[in-house]
């Protein structure tokens, strides 16, 4: 279905990459990873015939398909602003003949959310003959689909270190550490929409918690009462009702949620340059490469303080978190434990229900 032989490419007198070969049967799913400008995009546009190599040769027996970003694909009629991006997807590789097709999936799972990783996992996984070539730093997502993967360009980023304050790490689980911030009977409401309630919960130093689950708004609130609370202690216009009290010695450095690498690596800049004890992340793998994400993802296991963080990336939180919190808007699933044993427990899915009205 696909031969690449010895490609290369240079755009403007600079390599891109060079000597990529692969060979594609039917039904065969590859993923390709790479940093900020390694050609990954570049890659797909010469499988497709829209950019000529430098070197090399490519062979294609099939139709060319294209989906780009989750967002957008070969449908000019589509409203696309009127569309989730699991329904714009959807729309996208309905009927599709899957044994005439190469489907190119460029960074398929921006703007996803976990049930829509979840939908393209089984949408590829069930369609044998689906010859599919795909982008994406999503690791997870790769590792769910792909039999192979493709790296273009390096890897070997420079070590990212977070200066902290505390000496010794405490065990998630360990009752006796020290509590860093207290929140009880919180309530936020917007509009006249309740974002989330009976939010109680206890952190204790040594954990690293990821909030997730399907309210979005209601998660990212919460972060950012949290963090205004911290600001301004005494402030009672975050919250309709409730307490937040952090400890004395907290210092929390925050890093917002960017739409561009370039104000990614700033953030990251400032988090490596301040001298914090609890960090509060707002989707800090949005805009930033694999090679980067690596990095970061060491950089915060090393970290002897505490996080709190909102992410897409699953094998990033797993990596990271040690306690999970689904915030729901009447309440949260807690749980000490990494996210796959979260998502996996029977239990804690009964409880999602219940706080959902599934």
């Amino acid at each position: 279905m696909v031969e690449i032989k010895n490609l290369g490419l240079e755009l403007i007198g600079k390599e891109i990459f060079s000597d990529v070969n692969l060979k594609m049967e039917l039904g065969d799913k590859v993923g390709i990873i790479g940093g900020e400008g390694s050609g990954k995009t570049s890659l797909l546009d010469i499988i497709a015939g829209r950019l000529a190599p430098t070197s090399g040769e490519v062979k294609v027996d099939g139709e060319i398909f294209t989906v780009t970003g989750g967002i957008s694909a070969d449908f000019s009629e589509l409203r696309m602003a009127e569309m989730s991006a699991i329904e714009k997807l959807n729309r996208a590789l309905r009927g599709l003949k899957e044994d005439e097709i190469i489907l190119l999936l460029d960074e398929p799972t921006r703007n996803l959310d976990a049930e829509g990783v979840e939908w393209l996992i089984k949408f590829l996984n069930e369609r044998k003959n689906l010859t599919t070539i795909i982008t994406s730093g999503d690791r997870y997502f790769l590792n769910s689909t792909c039999k192979n993967v493709i790296r273009l360009g390096r890897f070997d980023m420079p070590k990212i270190i977070f200066p902290c304050a505390e000496k010794e790490n405490f065990a998630a689980d360990d009752l006796t550490a020290p509590i860093v911030l207290e929140v009880e009977r919180l309530l936020k409401v917007r509009d006249g929409e309740t974002l989330f309630k009976h939010i109680n919960f206890t952190i204790r130093k040594g954990q690293k918690i990821a909030f997730v689950g399907r309210n979005k708004i209601g998660k990212l609130q919460l972060l950012k009462t949290l963090l205004e609370t911290f600001r301004n202690p005494e402030s009672k216009d975050n919250l309709e009702r409730g307490e937040i009290n952090f400890a004395d010695g907290v210092k929390v450095a925050y890093m917002p949620r960017v739409y561009s690498a370039q104000a990614a690596k700033t953030e990251i800049s400032k988090l490596q340059n301040t001298y914090a004890n609890f960090l509060m992340l707002d989707n800090p793998t949005s805009c930033i490469d694999l090679p980067l994400i690596e990095a970061l993802e060491d950089g915060l296991k090393n970290f002897k303080g505490n996080i709190i963080l909102i992410d897409d990336d699953r094998t990033f939180i797993n990596s990271i978190a040690n306690r999970i919190m689904d915030i729901a808007p009447s309440g949260t699933v807690d749980r000490i434990s990494s996210y796959e044993d979260f998502l996996k427990n029977e239990t804690v899915r009964q409880q999602i229900k219940e706080k959902y009205n599934d």
